[in-house]
């Protein structure tokens, strides 16, 4: 709640379904850039793609996850003939849930995130 009282006039200025998604933590189609921040926070990461409709920018959020590992290297732990093996993975692939809002002109098209 307190992402909505800090930004409260803004948020009445919305529309109802906008408002009530926001609540809820979802994101919907034509949201803006504001609305998602609000609804769902900051990404993870940006990026931007080119289609043959133009240019698509990305926000990907990331929950859950975060691997294991030894001061931030990925690990994995087997077992072999005579013992144990430990051996360094080479991906730095995030194993959570990753979720995209994929916004045109300002305005979200579509998104990955539960509805």
């Amino acid at each position: 709640m307190s992402r909505i009282d800090s930004n409260r006039a803004l948020y009445e200025s919305w529309p109802l379904d906008v408002q009530e998604a926001v609540l809820e933590q979802r994101v919907i189609k034509d949201m803006t850039y504001e609305q998602v921040e609000m609804a769902v926070g900051k990404p993870a990461a940006k990026t931007a793609r080119n289609t043959r409709k133009g240019t698509e920018e990305v926000w990907i959020y990331r929950k859950g996850g975060g691997g294991s590992g030894l001061g931030g290297i990925p690990i994995s732990v087997g077992t072999s003939v005579g013992g144990v093996g430990v051996q360094r993975s080479s991906g730095g692939g995030y194993d959570g849930e990753e979720y995209e809002v994929v916004f045109v002109d300002g305005k979200v098209v579509r998104s990955t995130f539960p509805q």
